[in-house]
């Protein structure tokens, strides 16, 4: 395993932390796979991590620290460091999940 690898499974763990600590299971639980196939030095985990990118609905389109109060949306305290953290860590990954992919071609 390589050090891109490696540093991406960090990366993968600090993103399923910061969606969980948003109450988020779906995105927590895909880069928890991810990071396992990745440590089973199954690189399958490359492409699964990427088939999160781009589309309606995908990792691109999620925004945290929201919440519904009387059916009004609000701004949970500290939603904008969660989301400039949250798209640093999703945006290393994408970046190194695709150095990982061209160098293996």
């Amino acid at each position: 395993m390589g050090p891109k690898t490696e540093e991406l499974i960090c990366i993968l763990d600090q993103l399923a932390i910061v969606l969980e600590s948003d109450g988020d299971t779906h995105w927590s639980f895909w880069m928890r796979k991810a990071r396992a196939l990745l440590l089973d030095s199954d690189y399958s985990g490359i492409d699964y991590l990427l088939s999160a990118y781009g589309g309606m609905g995908s990792l691109n389109d999620l925004i945290l620290g929201q919440s519904y109060v009387d059916g009004v949306l609000s701004w949970n305290p500290g939603h904008v460091e969660l989301n400039e953290k949250f798209i640093e860590l999703r945006n290393n990954a994408e970046q190194l999940a695709n150095a990982i992919t061209r160098s293996q071609t």
